[in-house]
């Protein structure tokens, strides 16, 4: 008997409390003259993919694609800004820096590119109907919940969680799980009804 009530106390733990990146919100802007992309989320610092939750910090990440790229480019969004890093390898300029993330529905961004500035407006890519970071994982522990069982002891959750919005013509979240060996579960939900779409196993 006594052992039947210590096994009805189990609990499962709070998997949210083990989401280590969250991108709440992307903005937008893009033609002829610049394709500009702007992240808002809350990410562990330092950033590793290893099973292990850090402390959350906000955090604002700027992508900017140009026709023809200036020797100095410099962006601001609001009071923050600075000057861009080019990155190679992907042909165009990031910045980021520690802020919360925006609410409204479109940002100013002034971009100053040798000298010379221009402001855009660049838009949230979100709409009412799309669910929050947290439903979009509640979703995926709906689908999958045997897998996350599997990554429980103890009432511990011994793996991390990455849950991304993503657009590409409507919203999406890609739905990261990754364990202590670095191995990664994603999962492809639609932003509005939390369907899963697509499911498939990574390392790092």
């Amino acid at each position: 008997m006594a052992l039947g009530i210590f096994s009805g106390c189990r609990r499962e733990p709070d998997y949210l409390s083990y989401i280590s990146e969250k991108r709440e919100n992307v903005y937008l802007y893009a033609d002829d003259t610049a394709e500009i992309k702007i992240y808002c989320s809350q990410k562990e610092q330092p950033y590793a993919a290893d099973g292990y939750r850090g402390e959350m910090n906000p955090l604002i990440e700027i992508f900017v694609t140009l026709p023809k790229n200036p020797e100095e480019l410099e962006v601001k969004v609001g009071n923050l800004g600075g000057e861009m890093n080019y990155q190679a390898v992907e042909n165009r300029y990031y910045l980021s820096f520690t802020a919360e993330g925006y609410t409204s529905s479109s940002v100013e961004v002034n971009l100053t590119a040798d000298g010379e500035s221009k402001v855009y407006s660049a838009l949230s890519v979100k709409y009412p109907a799309v669910m929050s970071c947290d439903d979009a994982v509640r979703c995926v522990i709906e689908h999958d919940g045997e897998y996350f069982k599997r990554l429980t002891e103890n009432g511990l959750f011994n793996a991390e969680i990455f849950v991304r919005l993503l657009y590409e013509e409507q919203c999406y979240y890609y739905v990261g799980i990754c364990d202590k060996a670095g191995n990664i579960q994603a999962y492809l939900i639609d932003g509005e009804h939390g369907k899963v779409i697509a499911v498939k196993s990574l390392s790092t």
